[in-house]
């Protein structure tokens, strides 16, 4: 939690739309990304995410364009790259079926 979203992982699962860290408004989506645990927890945050000016992005980008703040997939997927564009406001943990 001390590094908060740490852009040195970025490309773990591919960097579709940017080399950036990546956010969804779709919690289905986000899901996907979870992994259990011993007790069958899994854990997603629930962030503050400045997306700012947006444009599609690609594979190719390692930071955003000029003139703009992040990329998306025109849809529900964002991808910041500074730091402080993101906040970790609650760390939720659950179970699924």
């Amino acid at each position: 939690m001390e590094d908060c979203f740490n852009r040195s992982f970025a490309g773990v699962h591919g960097t579709i739309y940017g080399g950036g860290v990546y956010f969804s408004s779709n919690a289905s989506f986000s899901h996907q990304y979870t992994k259990p645990n011993a007790l069958e927890e899994r854990c997603m945050f629930l962030s503050r995410v400045l997306i700012g000016k947006t444009t599609i992005g690609n594979s190719s980008m390692k930071t955003r364009p000029l003139g703009f703040d992040s990329t998306t997939d025109g849809n529900h997927i964002f991808v910041t790259y500074h730091d402080a564009q993101a906040y970790a406001e609650y760390l939720i943990i659950y179970k699924s079926k």
